[in-house]
C-alpha cells in the first residue's frame, strides 16, 4: 500500500510525472494473489477479471502468478493475448456478444465462452461453425433470491444469464450444438463486495445447489462451475477487506456434503488482486468558501478519473486522506473543517467527496485517494470534456516498473472505410487520422 513507498519517492514521482497521477504497487498485487490462491479449495480455477484493472503490466504479473483471464471485450482480450496468457486459458463473457467480436475471439484461440441467452448460444454456434472451430461453454444462470452482496447480480430482472425454468424448459434448443459447442457446465456469478467468509461460502452453497437442480431437470452432467467470487475490498477509502481465514476448509467441507463433489470449481476476482495496489495522487488547485458556508477544494482530478459512476449517483463517494506530499510539511493535528473535494470539470456532478473532515488543505497540497487500484480510471468518464488521461505508474519496493497513459481523442475515419481489415488484436483502430 501507499505506507510502503517513502514519502521522498512519492515527491519524486510526483516531480516526474505530475498529478493526477495513479500509483500502483506490484507487491500488493502479488499478495494479494498469493493470499486469494490460499483461501480456495485445492484444484480450484481462479480467473483474473480484467474489467478491475487492464493495464497490461499487472496482466501479466497474474498470468505469472498461475491466474487464467476472463475478459468480456475485444480490448481485454487485446491486452491478455499481449501479456503471455494461453487464449485456452481465456473465459471470454458478457451479455451482449456480436457475431464479430465472437469471430475475433474464436480467431485468437479462445476455446472458452459463458453464454448468456438463447441468442448468445445461436451466434456462438452458428459462428464457431463456420469458422470450424469447436468451443466449451457455461451456461450462465440468473437464480432467483437475493445475493449476499453489496451490487447484486442475479434475483431480478437482467441482462445476465439465463432464468432456470427457462433454461431447463429448453432442452431440445441444446440439440445440434456438437461438434462445434460443448455445455460443460454453469456460470452462476452472484455479486461483488460480498460481506465476507460466511456470505461468500453461502453464495457457493446456493450457486451449487441451483446448478444441481438444473442440471437435473435438463438431464445434464456438467464438469465446470464458476461461481464468481465477490471477494471484499474498500474502495477508495483506508482500509483492507475482512479476514478471509477458514475459508478454504469451509469451502471444501461444502464440496465433500455435495453429490457432484468432483465438479471444478472457477473462481473470478479482479478487485481483490488490485484494489489495494492502486492510489491516486492529486494536485488542489484552488480552495473556495461559499457565502452559505461550504468549503470546496478544487482539485487537478475528478470523475474523469476516479468513480464516474458515482458522480451519476451510481456509487458511493470516495473517502480522501490528507497527505504531506507535494508541498510544506502540514500539523495534521490543527483544527479540522468539513470541506467538499470536487474536481476540474465544467460540470456539478464532478464531485468526489462531500463533508469530508480534515484540516483544511492548502493550494499546491497533494492528497492521496487509496485502495483504487480496481475500477479507477477504467470505470471513470475520462473521455469526458476532452482532458488528458493520468499518468498511471507501476511500481515495485520504490522502483518504477512500467509507466502509462490511456489515449483520448477521435480517428477521423476515411469515408469509404466500411470494415476494419485490420488483425481483430490489432489496435482496434480502422485506417485514419488523429484529430
Amino acid at each position: 500500500m501507499m505506507s510502503r513507498l517513502a514519502t521522498d519517492d512519492i515527491d519524486a514521482m510526483v516531480l516526474a510525472y505530475g498529478t493526477p497521477l495513479y500509483l500502483y504497487d506490484l507487491g500488493e498485487v502479488e499478495r494479494r494473489a498469493i493470499e486469494l490462491f490460499g483461501i480456495l479449495p485445492l484444484g480450484s480455477t481462479l480467473l483474473y477479471s480484467l474489467k478491475a484493472n487492464p493495464l497490461p503490466t499487472i496482466v501479466e504479473h497474474l498470468r505469472r502468478s498461475g491466474c487464467g483471464a476472463e475478459v468480456s471485450s475485444v480490448g481485454e482480450l487485446r491486452v491478455a493475448v499481449r501479456a503471455g496468457f494461453d487464449p485456452s486459458s481465456i473465459l471470454y463473457t458478457g451479455p451482449g456478444k456480436s457475431q464479430a467480436e465472437v469471430l475475433a475471439a474464436l480467431s485468437a484461440g479462445v476455446t472458452h465462452f459463458s453464454v448468456e441467452s438463447w441468442t448468445d448460444l445461436k451466434r456462438l454456434k452458428e459462428t464457431a461453425a463456420a469458422s470450424c472451430r469447436a468451443v466449451e461453454c457455461l451456461l450462465r444462470i440468473n437464480p432467483p433470491g437475493p445475493a449476499h452482496a453489496k451490487l447484486s447480480m442475479v434475483g431480478s430482472d437482467s441482462r445476465f444469464g439465463f432464468e432456470p425454468d427457462d433454461l431447463a424448459a429448453g432442452v431440445a434448443r441444446l440439440e445440434g450444438l456438437v461438434p462445434y459447442v460443448e455445455i460443460i457446465g454453469f456460470h452462476i456469478y452472484h455479486g461483488t463486495q460480498v460481506e465476507g467468509p460466511v456470505e461468500i461460502l453461502k453464495n457457493t452453497r446456493a450457486a451449487i445447489q441451483v446448478a444441481e437442480d438444473v442440471a437435473e431437470r435438463m438431464s445434464l452432467r456438467f464438469q465446470v462451475l464458476d461461481v464468481g467470487g465477490g471477494f471484499p475490498w474498500p474502495y477508495a477509502r483506508p482500509g483492507v477487506g475482512p479476514g478471509l481465514d477458514g475459508l478454504r476448509q469451509a469451502l471444501a467441507e461444502l464440496l465433500a456434503e455435495r453429490e457432484r463433489a468432483a465438479t471444478h470449481l472457477w473462481f473470478e476476482s479482479g478487485r481483490y488482486f488490485t484494489a489495494s495496489s492502486g492510489t491516486l495522487l492529486t494536485t488542489v488547485l484552488d480552495v473556495k468558501r461559499t457565502r452559505g458556508g461550504r468549503t470546496l477544494v478544487i482539485l487537478d482530478t475528478g470523475i474523469h478519473h476516479l468513480g464516474g459512476m458515482s458522480g451519476l449517483g451510481r456509487l458511493p463517494r470516495v473517502a480522501i486522506s490528507l497527505s504531506a506530499s507535494g508541498g510544506a510539511e502540514r500539523d495534521t493535528t490543527s483544527p479540522q473543517e468539513l470541506v467538499d473535494l470536487v474536481g476540474p470539470l465544467c460540470t456539478p456532478l464532478d464531485c468526489l467527496a462531500r463533508d469530508v473532515r480534515m484540516p483544511c488543505p492548502r493550494v499546491g497540497d497533494v492528497l492521496r485517494i487509496p485502495n483504487v487500484g480496481a475500477y479507477g480510471l477504467t470505470a471513470s468518464l475520462y473521455g469526458f470534456l476532452s482532458r488528458p488521461s493520468a499518468v498511471e505508474v507501476v511500481h515495485r519496493d520504490g522502483r518504477v516498473v512500467g509507466i502509462f497513459q490511456l489515449r483520448t481523442g477521435h480517428r477521423q475515419l476515411a469515408l469509404e472505410t466500411v470494415r476494419s481489415q485490420r488483425d481483430p488484436l490489432g489496435d482496434g483502430q480502422r485506417a485514419g487520422k488523429e484529430i
